[in-house]
């Protein structure tokens, strides 16, 4: 690395220039319903993406090993920068301890939901539907909830 960019680097880093370092989102919670997921953080995460995916690309990250997961149509949410533990030194605290798999208590289009990432600050939960449906994702405050149309 040349002594302009390493300087450069330096400058954007810890000079007065540097770029604010988002908070990461703490996940808490997770709960599933007939025809919601919700996901509840500590404060909220920046970004939230929802996109389906086809059973072939349901992975876990970082492996690439497959996830299975009832259903017949999927979708993956992802959160950034978010994770489910803060690490401090060599101390980790997981602030969600609750299951990695869930599944609703009654029938409905949603069928399962199961975390696939939790890697460099990207938050990956993927849900598993009964047919491909209409979703809305949803903020308020620190909690996120992905709806489907039943």
């Amino acid at each position: 690395m040349s002594f302009a960019v390493l300087a450069a680097a330096t400058t954007l880093v810890g000079g007065s220039n540097a770029l604010p370092v988002p908070t990461v989102a703490l996940l808490t919670g997770v709960h599933v319903g007939r025809t919601t997921a919700t996901f509840e953080f500590r404060s909220a995460p920046a970004a939230v993406r929802a996109h389906v995916r086809p059973r072939s690309r349901i992975v876990e990250s970082g492996s690439g090993r497959r996830v299975p997961l009832k259903g017949n149509a999927f979708l993956v949410v992802s959160f950034s920068p978010a994770s489910t533990a803060e690490v401090h030194g060599s101390t980790v605290k997981f602030s969600y301890t609750g299951p990695g798999r869930l599944r609703p208590s009654s029938r409905g289009p949603v069928q399962e939901l199961v975390k696939i990432g939790d890697f460099e600050g990207q938050l990956d939960w993927a849900i598993g539907l009964d047919r491909r449906r209409a979703f809305t994702v949803a903020r308020h405050g620190a909690t996120v909830t992905v709806s489907f149309g039943a």
